[in-house]
């Protein structure tokens, strides 16, 4: 009814389509299986907007259908609401023009329709329409008892039970005659108490007159929130003695108990259910959280699970889900795997018992090995669970743990392909782990998106959290001027309050790191001074940040001057305090402050780690003191830390300097065999470069094959250095055999620097070595892949006997033109252009 048959008819492609045809169109792609077509509802709605005119409102069937597409998970929520507005107002203008002629018109939106676009905001969870429209519907006297319902539904389908619960008080306070049926009071007094509005819950059950069991089950559930056990078993018993009180009522009554801890409760109302037959696995379910947790004991949840199969009942997900609850509180990740080994001959897993997993370890303090991430990621798939937005959080912060951007990608995708998709409720703290996710990722458009997402919601700014997260995205992806700029927009949106709160003072820290990667010291100080200026708390991770400011540009005074101003501040230094102070000051050559600081650390009860000791070790190296390295190392041991191939470098460069090469090969022989570690790429490329500094090419090269018989592969580093080495000797053997070596791994392009390949084949062609082995190691790099070229006179010697054949001489231009090209690209020492 209404303006539909007014309208014009819409021009397809030369051709005119009727208007109903264009309804259909879009009823066609609201009532689309599945998901909606919102492009084709697009179409049609641009369509039949160009038809109607500018100002002239669509038919109200059209603007039904648009509702429903735009309100499901495909659609645009704001663009949803602007259609229902429009429809609304079209049936109201329509009514009024009708009343005058002295006709009373069919009511549009009708109930049914009101009723179905309600229903579209289900799936999708949309609770600003569903409330929106409950809003008009109250405001028009339009809230009949299958509107109201429906609305209900969608606030409790999105996890809205407050709404709920103020949009029935809405309607007790509009005196609306609805009688409410026992299905709808159970939803809401469901509703009131997730809410935690007892008093609600109670007056529903009340005008509920007759509460069924259901009814009875949720206001038990109410006491239980209240502590009151003593209430909720009368409940039960009244129940009990009207012959009304089921397994789900007993049950109810017994998680009451149990989650309040009172276990005369638990016993009395545990063997009433084995006196009345109702117990079932769900009773024992909720009898094992007993045993969940800190407190769990492991032994008693394997007894219950034993008398429950006596009992003639199966375990479900639920009853191992709370049995790796119990395994996980003692730490034992073996046994909490060995559960799930059961779980999976047995009943599956599903969502909580992966969020289970992610939870123990990070409960423990631990973070998961990436075997094990990798095995309850897999769940996912094998048992096709639909990722919620818990697992999402629990999966994606382990991963983060683990600082492997693969990795990270991966589990992105596998929880897309779970088929999650951000509800329209989501919370901040889910946006802003997936905006972390995805700057770690470095999908920085990704996160801008979610930002946009997140922002955008009407009457909910970001939280501080959500800045300090976005500023931090930024910053990592080397983005400081959006950072910045995002930190004025949060001052703008949170700083009236003041600036002193914990979300400011994480947002200053991620800026003072920022500054401190690009050594812009000045910068992170005056965020330090603007901290305190406003009275923002400055902790023990921004004076650590502003100290490795400091000292990655060598201003250790102001480092000093920050390590006095913590004790003013009455923040403790902590090893990473110590640590960068030290480093900083051997970096500076300043051994005798390092000395001080090392000798202050450990009286103060702070171990010292491989870290500042690689950093004192260091700094004795560059010094020229090898009575100090000694010392060093012997503390180190003394200390119960074991000295790594970080070590092992820095004695190796220590000899080198000193051109002492038996000395440094000792190291690299003795050390790994006295303190049980192999000599990794960095150990084998660094003794390399100390025998190729000291005139000992061939020994360098020697090391090549025994690096790749004890299994550590060549880098980039590696070949290079091997490479400059053997072009400073004017090496053909040794060019030869580093570039036959490279170009016998894996994607050879990986490992061979494009200039010093070219300077090799130069060096080749100067020694007269082109046709025995340049050619063909042309040839072999050329179908690795690289874009090298044969040197000038050997490309001469190529295309001479081409020339010759088709012009009868030799042409001596194409040679000088060649000796003029590489005249103009001359190849520096060291093969850097």
């Amino acid at each position: 009814g209404g303006p539909a048959e007014k309208a014009a008819p819409a021009t397809v492609a030369g051709g005119v389509v009727p208007v109903e045809a264009m309804v259909v169109l879009l009823e066609c792609a609201a009532r689309r299986p599945r998901r909606p077509d919102v492009a084709l509802a697009l179409r049609s709605e641009r369509l039949l907007r160009g038809a109607a005119g500018r100002g002239t409102p669509l038919p109200a069937g059209a603007l039904d259908a648009l509702v429903r597409v735009h309100a499901s998970c495909a659609g645009d929520q704001t663009k949803a609401t602007d259609c229902f507005d429009e429809l609304v107002a079209g049936g109201e203008q329509g009514q009024a023009g009708e009343e005058e002629g002295g006709e009373r018109p069919p009511k549009v939106p009708s109930e049914g329709s009101v009723v179905g676009m309600l229903g579209a905001c289900v799936d999708s969870q949309n609770a600003d329409l569903a409330e929106h429209i409950l809003a008009w519907a109250r405001r028009r006297g339009r809230c009949s008892l299958p509107v109201f319902a429906a609305g209900v539904k969608v606030l409790a389908a999105a996890r809205s039970p407050e709404r709920a619960c103020d949009a029935f008080e809405a309607l007790e306070k509009d005196e609306c005659d609805l009688e409410l049926d026992a299905a709808l009071y159970g939803q809401l007094i469901r509703c009131a108490v997730q809410a935690g509005r007892r008093g609600l819950a109670r007056h529903l059950f009340h005008l509920a007159g007759n509460p069924d069991a259901q009814n009875s089950a949720s206001l038990i559930r109410a006491c239980g929130q209240e502590g009151d056990v003593k209430q909720a078993v009368d409940l039960l018993f009244d129940l009990r003695d009207r012959g009304e009180a089921d397994t789900t009522v007993f049950n109810s009554t017994l998680d009451v108990a149990v989650s309040n801890g009172d276990q005369e409760a638990v016993d009395t109302i545990f063997e009433e259910m084995k006196a009345s037959h109702c117990v079932d696995v769900v009773t024992y379910n909720i009898l094992l959280k007993q045993f969940t947790g800190a407190d769990g004991c492991l032994e008693q949840s394997r007894a219950l699970l034993k008398e429950m199969r006596g009992f003639g009942l199966k375990p479900n997900v639920a009853t191992y889900n709370s049995l790796l609850g119990s395994v996980l509180a003692t730490g034992d990740f073996a046994a909490a795997w060995r559960t799930v080994d059961e779980m999976e001959a047995g009943p599956g897993a599903d969502a909580y018992t992966i969020s289970i997993l992610f939870k123990g370890y990070k409960g423990r303090r631990r973070t998961i090995d990436p075997a094990s991430f990798d095995r309850a990621l897999a769940l996912i798939e094998k048992y096709s669970v639909k990722a919620d937005e818990i697992l999402v959080n629990v999966a994606l912060e382990a991963c983060f743990g683990l600082r492997d951007q693969e990795r990270l990608n991966g589990t992105l995708t596998a929880l897309r392909r779970s088929g999650w998709t951000l509800p329209k409720q989501c919370s901040m703290h889910t946006y802003a782990t997936l905006i972390k996710a995805y700057g770690m990722s470095r999908q920085l458009n990704m996160a801008w998106k979610l930002w946009g997402e997140a922002s955008g919601k009407k009457g909910q700014p970001p939280t501080q959290q959500l800045f300090s997260q976005m500023i931090d995205v930024l910053v990592c992806n080397a983005r400081m001027e959006e950072a910045l700029s995002m930190f004025e927009d949060m001052k703008a949106t949170h700083g009236r309050q003041g600036l002193c709160s914990q979300g400011f003072a994480v947002a200053y820290a991620m800026l003072i790191r920022g500054f401190a990667q690009r050594k812009e010291c000045g910068k992170a100080l005056a965020c330090y001074d603007e901290m305190r200026e406003n009275g923002t708390k400055v902790g023990l991770v921004v004076f650590n940040s502003l100290i490795d400011a400091c000292s990655r540009v060598g201003d250790m005074s102001s480092a000093a001057r920050l390590y006095r101003d913590m004790s003013r501040a009455e923040c403790v230094p902590d090893l990473i305090t110590y640590s960068t102070l030290i480093k900083g000051y051997c970096v500076r050559g300043e051994m005798d402050e390092a000395w001080d600081l090392f000798e202050l650390m450990r009286n103060k009860g702070i171990r010292p780690d491989a870290i500042v000791f690689n950093s004192l070790l260091d700094g004795c190296a560059k010094k020229q003191m090898p009575d100090h390295c000694e010392q060093v190392i012997n503390d180190m041991v003394d200390a119960g830390i074991k000295p790594s191939n970080h070590s092992a470098s820095i004695l190796i460069k220590l000899y080198g300097r000193s051109r002492d090469v038996d000395a440094a090969f000792r190291v690299f022989e003795d050390m790994p065999l006295k303190y049980g570690f192999a000599p990794n790429t960095a150990v084998y490329t660094c003794l390399m470069s100390t025998f190729i500094g000291n005139g000992r090419l061939d020994r360098a090269l020697n090391l090549l094959p025994q690096m790749i018989k004890a299994g550590q592969r060549p880098d980039e580093k590696t070949y290079s250095t091997l490479l400059r080495g053997a072009l400073r000797s004017q090496s053909v053997d040794g060019v030869c055999s580093t570039l036959w070596s490279a170009l016998n791994c894996t994607e050879p392009r990986r490992f061979l620097d494009e200039e010093l390949v070219q300077s090799a084949l130069q060096l080749l062609q100067k020694r007269r070595a082109w046709e025995e082995q340049g050619r063909e190691l042309l040839e072999r790099m050329r179908a690795a892949g690289l874009p090298v070229h044969a040197p000038g006179g050997a490309q001469a010697q190529v295309q001479a006997p081409q020339a010759q054949a088709s012009c009868g001489q030799f042409d001596f231009s194409m040679v000088k033109q060649q000796q003029n090209n590489q005249q103009q690209s001359p190849v520096r020492r060291g093969g850097r252009r």
